[in-house]
């Protein structure tokens, strides 16, 4: 064979390697990947890393981060990487599904994704289509994945537009105030509600805001601090009201997309502009016949009382099922009622020890069957502040490999098996007599609304079920599964910040060894209490945000 000839097999053979090399490129880029392209400029065509778990994409931060240039901080020990862009610091966490933006005031808004921020093989990884209202803050860059290419399109400047609530601006009148919710679109889905601590929550549904420069807008007037929170379904603002307020209702501009937030204050002498009434479909209350506004010092003692009454002076501990609902068994037969009973009573006892001025109230202390619905009214009648309800999971088939603690915020479930699990704690409503007429109305369109009504306790079970996951993680060394969300029928009724702990798996039988030791159910009741010490500290904070420190108000 010549040696000419040889060389033009060797490249033959090189050919024929490189197109193999090529298609098994392709089918990885398929299965491992996302493909990146970038309005108006093919040249900076590439892909990203990625993998479906549970029936999410997720898609390779670290991937993003390289393609559109940036320079993120990462801490190794902790798994949280903070990437700065112009005026906002996002912060994300392994293991965590919240997103916290941080503007230069040290203004904060939340973005809960429906699924927690993965870390493997040196990567951190995002649930893509979840993530994409947060790229114009990540990356400067608009987002849009499109499932049947396979391909993640960036095009685009961040734009004010880009938001359905750019802004929002106050108007005092003589009786009040009118603040109005700038909206691109026509908002349907909206509520208000007044806390008697003078916290007023308004929540948008289908609804994206620019949280940043909301929480730049200057308070005036009654209206002392104002807060905006994104999450992926909805939008929340908040407004410290202080002195004293008769009435508030929000409704549609006629003339406009816009949303009107009306806060009436007690009648004066004096009266000059009006605040304008509700739309006509909206039922308007009467007239306040509250005399003139109190001193200064009247408020002053008025915004105490309603601080001391939110102060948090009341637990209020679940162990879930009992009596004749054993709940979930174990590998080994050993029932859930028991565990959770054991986990709880623990807690109540370390409370109790650590925590003086802190009342501890058990929805059972023995070996009773309690309805889910009276679990509720029983916090709500203890004039409870923290409703922490306790479970340990299960699958079907034991033993089993799969391992883990969660913890649950009520909302309608966002994955198969978050919705499996909320069915199965659900269905001890069978057990209860005259359950049919009890529960008609907890249809999936009102469990909603339901859910939207607790609104006012959505940040606070948010920090509460966050802090709780980093204190099971780090002093049980039970695998972390996240904070996730579901439909439990028990939390519906407590009208306070409140979790769902699915504490380890009974069908695992290293788990069930955990959860059946004392050694271990201390180990859980200990890391409560310590989310619960760390809680209390910032939900204590909360109570004096928005006070002058001179009046108190």
């Amino acid at each position: 064979m010549t040696s000419s000839h040889r060389h033009r097999r060797q490249a033959a053979i090189l050919r024929t390697l490189i197109v193999i090399l090529l298609s098994c490129a392709g089918a990885l880029a398929q299965t491992n990947a996302v493909r990146v392209e970038f309005t108006g400029d093919p040249s900076r065509t590439t892909i990203a890393g990625a993998f479906r778990h549970d029936g999410i994409l997720y898609v390779s931060l670290s991937d993003l981060l390289r393609i559109v240039p940036s320079h993120p901080f990462r801490n190794e020990a902790t798994h949280k990487i903070e990437i700065v862009r112009g005026s906002v610091r996002i912060k994300i966490t392994a293991g965590s599904p919240f997103v916290v933006l941080t503007d230069n005031s040290g203004r904060q808004s939340v973005a809960q994704l429906p699924s927690s921020v993965l870390f493997g093989a040196g990567a951190y990884f995002l649930p893509l289509e979840a993530s994409l209202p947060l790229f114009p803050s990540m990356f400067g860059l608009r987002g849009f994945f499109s499932p049947s290419e396979n391909v993640l399109h960036f095009g685009g400047g961040a734009s004010v537009s880009s938001y359905d609530i750019p802004s929002v601006s106050l108007q005092q009148k003589a009786n009040g105030m009118v603040i109005r919710i700038a909206a691109r679109k026509q908002l349907p889905e909206y509520e208000n509600w007044l806390r008697a601590d003078g916290w007023l929550y308004v929540t948008i549904a289908n609804a994206r805001a620019d949280t940043a420069t909301i929480n730049a807008v200057r308070p005036s007037g009654i209206v002392k601090k104002i807060l905006a929170v994104q999450s992926p379904a909805s939008v929340q603002l908040t407004f410290r009201l202080s002195g004293a307020t008769a009435a508030t209702e929000i409704t549609q501009d006629r003339n406009s997309n816009d949303l009107l937030l009306v806060i009436r204050t007690p009648a004066r002498e004096k009266k000059t502009e009006p605040v304008p009434p509700p739309e006509p479909t909206m039922s308007s209350p009467a007239p306040s016949t509250t005399p003139a506004a109190p001193r200064q010092q009247e408020n002053a003692t008025e915004t105490s009382e309603h601080r001391n009454r939110w102060k948090l002076d009341t637990i209020v501990l679940d162990a879930g099922h009992g009596g004749h609902d054993p709940g979930s068994i174990g590998v080994t037969g050993m029932p859930e009622k028991t565990i959770t009973l054991g986990i709880v009573l623990k807690l109540g006892n370390l409370i109790t020890r650590n925590l003086p001025g802190v009342r501890v109230v058990y929805t059972r202390k023995d070996d009773r069957f309690v309805e889910l619905d009276k679990r509720g009214k029983i916090a709500n009648e203890a004039g409870g502040k923290l409703f922490i309800s306790v479970h340990a999971n299960s699958l079907p088939r034991k033993p089993n490999p799969t391992r883990g603690f969660e913890v649950y915020l009520l909302r309608p479930g966002r994955t198969e098996e978050a919705v499996a699990i909320a069915e199965r704690e659900n269905s001890v409503i069978a057990l209860e007599e005259g359950y049919e007429e009890r529960y008609k109305q907890l249809t999936e369109e009102n469990f909603i609304l339901v859910t939207m009504a607790q609104s006012a306790y959505v940040k606070a079970s948010e920090v509460f079920a966050d802090l709780t996951q980093k204190e099971m993680a780090s002093r049980t060394g039970i695998p972390n599964r996240g904070v996730k969300q579901a439909g439990f029928y028990v939390l519906v009724g407590a009208a306070m910040p409140n979790v769902l702990v699915e504490t380890a798996y009974l069908s695992n039988r290293q788990d069930e060894r955990f959860l059946k030791s004392d050694a271990g159910q201390l180990k859980i009741a200990e890391a409560l209490l310590s989310a619960i010490k760390s809680y209390k500290k910032e939900y204590e904070k909360l109570l004096l945000e928005g006070t002058d420190p001179q009046t108190g108000e």
